[in-house]
C-alpha cells in the first residue's frame, strides 16, 4: 500500500537524518538546526496527507476561516462529512482549469487573489495551506453564486503558526521591507533562528548581501544578477574569480561562524512561500513577495489592537530609537495609510519601502 511505501521511505530518511545530525554536531557544532526534528515535521505532513478524514477537517476549517475573514474571489470546496471516511473524501465539485494551464495574464490576475488569501491564512488564521502548487489552484470556468472565481483544493498538508510567531514574522516583514537589518536580527532571535548571543556586527552586513537581492524581487535569475553586481563579478575572468572568492568567504562565514537554526515549521512555511512566489513570477517576472506583502501588513497594523501589533505600529509611526526626532510623525501615518491602500513609497531604486515617503499619486491627508 501507499502507507507502507511511505513508511519505509521515511524510515530510511530518518536514519539518514540521524547520521547527518551526528556529523553536523561533530564537525559543525555551531550550527543549531535540528535536522531530525525537521524530518519529523515533514513525516507528520506525509502521514496526515494520507488521512482523508483529517484532510476533510482541514478543508472545512480553511473554508470557514476564509469566509469569516471576508476573503473575496477565492473559495475552498464544501466537504460532505457524512460521506467521508479515512480513505474517501467527498467534496463540492469545482469546474475549472488548473493554474498551471492558464495564460500569463490570467496567472497575474489570480496571484493577487491567492496572495491575499495566503496572507490571511498565515497572519490572520495561523493555519495555512502548505502545498499551494499550480495544480491545487483552479480558475473556475464560471463564477460561483457567491462570486468566487478561484478555488483552492487539496488540504491534506496544512500547518499552524502560533500568535507569537505571527507577530514576530509581521515585525520581520516590516524591517526587511525598509532595510532595517539591525531590528531584523531581533526578529530572528525571537523566531529562534538566531541565538541571543549572536555576533550582530558580523551578521548585519551578511544579511544585507543575502536578503537585499531577494527583497528586490525577480526570482532566482534576478537574485543571481544582483549578487554578481554586488560582488563585482563583471565580464572579466579576474573580476569573476575575485567576486566568487568573496562570495564563498561570506558563505563560509555564515556556515562556520553564525549559529543559525531552522525551526521545524519553517521548512513547511518556506516551501509554501517558494511555491507561491514561483507561481507569481510566472505572471510577473519582477514579482517580489516582501514588497507585495507590505500593503497587507500595513492594513493589519492599522486595524488590530493587540499589544504586539500596536508595538509594531508605534515603532513605525514614532520612529522608536530616533532620539533626535521624537514624537508622532504625521508623514509616516499618511505614508502607512497609503501603504494600506496599495500605494507604497520606495527608496533605493524601488527596492525597499520608504517609511517617510508619501507617493505623489497617493491619498491626500483628508482622504487618508
Amino acid at each position: 500500500s501507499v502507507l507502507a511505501t511511505v513508511s519505509k521511505d521515511l524510515y530510511v530518511l530518518r536514519r539518514a537524518a540521524e547520521v547527518f545530525q551526528g556529523l553536523v554536531e561533530r564537525f559543525a557544532p555551531q550550527q543549531k538546526t535540528n535536522y531530525v526534528a525537521l524530518l519529523n515535521e515533514w513525516s507528520i505532513g506525509f502521514y496526515t496527507e494520507l488521512d482523508f478524514a483529517n484532510e476533510g477537517r482541514n478543508q472545512e476549517r480553511l473554508r470557514a476561516g476564509l469566509i469569516e475573514a471576508g476573503i473575496k474571489g477565492i473559495t475552498v470546496p464544501k466537504v460532505y462529512d457524512e460521506m467521508c471516511t479515512r480513505r474517501v473524501l467527498v467534496s463540492e465539485w469545482m469546474d475549472g482549469v488548473k493554474l498551471s494551464e492558464c495564460e500569463k495574464d490570467e496567472i497575474a490576475e489570480i496571484t493577487a487573489i491567492a496572495q491575499e488569501a495566503f496572507l490571511t491564512q498565515l497572519f490572520g488564521m495561523g493555519f495555512f495551506h502548505a502545498d499551494p502548487h499550480p495544480g491545487n489552484i483552479l480558475k473556475l470556468n464560471e463564477p460561483t453564486p457567491e462570486g468566487y472565481t478561484v478555488a483552492l483544493i487539496d488540504c491534506g498538508l496544512m500547518a499552524n503558526v502560533d500568535k507569537a510567531d505571527q507577530d514576530h514574522m509581521i515585525s520581520a516583514v516590516i524591517h526587511l521591507a525598509n532595510k532595517d537589518y539591525a531590528s531584523l536580527v531581533d526578529d530572528f532571535i525571537r523566531l529562534k533562528i538566531l541565538p541571543t548571543d549572536c555576533d550582530r556586527a558580523a551578521i548585519i552586513p551578511l544579511m544585507d548581501k543575502a536578503l537585499s537581492p531577494y527583497v528586490k524581487g525577480g526570482g532566482a535569475k534576478k537574485y543571481e544578477e544582483e549578487l554578481k553586481r554586488m560582488y563585482g563579478m563583471e565580464d572579466s575572468v579576474s573580476s569573476q574569480v575575485g567576486g566568487f572568492q568573496a562570495m564563498t568567504q561570506d558563505a563560509l562565514t555564515v556556515l562556520n561562524d553564525i549559529p543559525f537554526s531552522i525551526p521545524p515549521y519553517f521548512a513547511i512555511l518556506g516551501r509554501a512561500i517558494v511555491t507561491l512566489e514561483g507561481i507569481a513570477l510566472t505572471g510577473n517576472e519582477d514579482y517580489g513577495i516582501i514588497m507585495e506583502t507590505y500593503p497587507f501588513i500595513a492594513r493589519k497594523l492599522l486595524s488590530e489592537n493587540r499589544p504586539e501589533i500596536q508595538q509594531a505600529l508605534q515603532e513605525v509611526l514614532f520612529s522608536v530609537g530616533d532620539s533626535s526626532n521624537p514624537g508622532l510623525k504625521l508623514n509616516r501615518l499618511l505614508a502607512l495609510l497609503n501603504n494600506a491602500s496599495g500605494a507604497v513609497g520606495t527608496k533605493e531604486g524601488a527596492a525597499f519601502v520608504d517609511l517617510d515617503a508619501v507617493p505623489e499619486d497617493g491619498l491626500s491627508l483628508g482622504d487618508g
